[in-house]
């Protein structure tokens, strides 16, 4: 059964409890492997339990309806890495569906909760200042990103969680998560990312240790024009059950058949394929 594991005393409670009473929308960011998805569970009971219908926008979710047969053929995926195509594609996507989602859910009685990787150009496109009506969405002060942000310690017992899941799954969309293998290439985008931008004193080569640091001065610098919380995490939560047990009384943002067609028609008509690995590439330029 779930239930609240945060304690009370905490500072993630306390700034959970903030953003369900104060906030429209709350979008988890970063690297898989930071606690994530507990903690986008957490804060789903925590605004059910506050009377508000809670609404899911979640990277994996957004991109499957992308994934089509005949997409992939053309743009297939690589050693488990989604085509930049896809990736372009799903971000301009859900900027016209957050949009969409405000329009049709007026009122405080609803909550959007987000979890957004931003590396690698993976919903990147919610940090960017883009002529849209959603610009105004998400740069509005009841928008709030927030970047769990683990010690040493904590993404170390992360990422051995992450190795057992993966050979024991509990739950269908632990068989999604992101291998040993991809975790340390989206560490190194972050942390080359904070080379390119200063934040980095030494270009990244092999195999880079995780540094609380650097991660968050990253994440900092892309959400540079959104409310943005970096939170802490100190301590080790443990789950009853799998993180992905999630149940929520509102809808999932996904795009149609048709939304899907039209924006991939989009990317294809407005880009060349060097430009997409252009844009793609410098994913944290904003």
């Amino acid at each position: 059964m779930s239930e609240i594991i945060l304690p009370k005393e905490s500072n993630i409670y306390r700034l959970f409890q903030q953003a369900v009473a104060q906030r429209q929308m709350v979008f988890l960011a970063g690297l898989p492997g930071t606690g994530k998805s507990l903690l986008l569970k957490q804060l789903a009971l925590m605004a059910q339990q506050a009377g508000r219908t809670t609404h899911l926008l979640q990277w994996d979710v957004t991109r499957a309806a992308f994934e089509t047969a005949v997409i992939l053929q053309k743009y297939p995926e690589i050693d488990g890495v989604t085509h930049p195509a896809i990736r372009k594609a799903v971000g301009l996507w859900t900027r016209a569906g957050i949009q969409q989602w405000h329009e049709t859910y007026v009122g405080t009685d609803h909550f959007l909760l987000g979890e957004v990787p931003l590396v690698g150009n993976r919903l990147s496109e919610l940090t960017q200042s883009l002529p849209d009506e959603s610009e105004a969405i998400l740069v509005d002060e009841k928008t709030l990103f927030i970047v769990p942000v683990p010690s040493q310690s904590v993404r170390q017992t992360i990422e051995a969680a992450r190795e057992e899941s993966i050979a024991n799954p509990q739950h269908e969309k632990e068989n999604n998560d992101a291998h040993p293998n991809v975790l340390y290439m989206l560490w190194h985008d972050v942390v080359l990312a904070g080379y390119e931008l200063g934040l980095v004193a030494e270009k990244p080569i092999g195999k880079i240790a995780y540094d609380a640091a650097v991660y968050a001065a990253v994440y900092q610098h892309l959400l540079t024009n959104r409310h943005t919380v970096i939170l802490p995490i100190n301590t080790v939560l443990r789950p009853n059950g799998s993180a992905y047990e999630l149940v929520i009384d509102g809808t999932e943002l996904t795009a149609t058949p048709d939304e899907v067609d039209k924006i991939m028609q989009t990317v294809e008509q407005s880009m060349t394929a060097d430009e997409l690995e252009t844009a793609v590439f410098n994913w944290y330029k904003i």
